[in-house]
Order: structure tokens, then sequence, then C-alpha cells
């Protein structure tokens, strides 16, 4: 089985008692067309997986971001078409030069990203729970 590194910036806010994470619609032939999703892509070869993500928010949102602003959340695997793929899932913080540009999804306690079946990828439903649930636990 192949193993596919890929690196996720996930852009985050909290305000009150919900999250917000901020996606772009992925406007491709492949079977995530159309749905909202992270920034992120292959990590390429001598290339950090903090370094992909900052390198994949430049070409696919066109923002510079440092790489000391994001903190792994963890590393999710993901099965597709015989593949797995290793999703790193970093987190940063909301991003002024974001406005005005993809959109941004509001997750709250009673449903967590349940809304958005369907317009999202299915790893990103576990990723959105998590953080969700890590920021907002009692614990």
């Amino acid at each position: 089985m192949k193993l596919i590194p890929v690196s996720l910036a996930v852009f985050y806010r909290t305000t009150g008692g919900s999250l917000e994470v901020w996606t772009q619609r992925r406007e491709d032939d492949g079977i995530y067309h159309g749905l909202l999703e992270f920034p992120g892509g292959k990590i390429e070869e001598n290339e950090l997986p903090i370094e992909a993500a900052v390198r994949e928010v430049l070409e696919e949102v066109g923002i510079s971001i440092h790489p000391s602003e994001g903190r792994l959340m963890g590393i999710y695997p993901s099965h597709l078409q015989g593949r797995v793929i290793l999703l790193n899932v970093f987190l940063f913080p909301d991003q002024l030069a974001l406005k005005d540009k993809g959109e941004w999804l509001t997750i709250h306690s009673n449903q967590l990203s349940v809304p958005y079946q369907g317009k999202i990828p299915a790893p990103n439903h576990q990723i959105i729970d998590d953080l969700f649930r890590a920021l907002y636990s009692e614990a």
C-alpha cells in the first residue's frame, strides 16, 4: 500500500462557545471537486511538513504565513483509492489576509461538523470535531 504524506493548514478562530474554521472551494476534476477543504498538498522531497503547509497556503490562497505560527495538531491517516494519505494537520491562527477569501464554517457543540456532511471531505470531519473537543473540553 502506498503512503502519501500531505500537509494541511487549518486556520481557526473561536467566538464565544463556537469554533470557526476557514475553507476554500476545491476546483479540479478530482473526487473532492466542489467541496470545501483546507489548503494543503503533498510534502515534497526534502521538505518539512510545516514547510509544505506554508508553501501550499501561498500557492492555493496567495497569502504568506510564517512556519512559527503553525503548530502540529496531529497526523490523520486517510484511505483513498488503495493509498494511505497521511494528513499532517497544522493549526494556524486567523489571518487578516483571509478576509474576502474562502468561507468560514461555524462549528457548534450540539452538532460539531455534521451540518457540513457532503460539503467537506470525509477526513475533515474528524479533524474539525477533534479540534472543537480540544478547545472546549472540560478537562
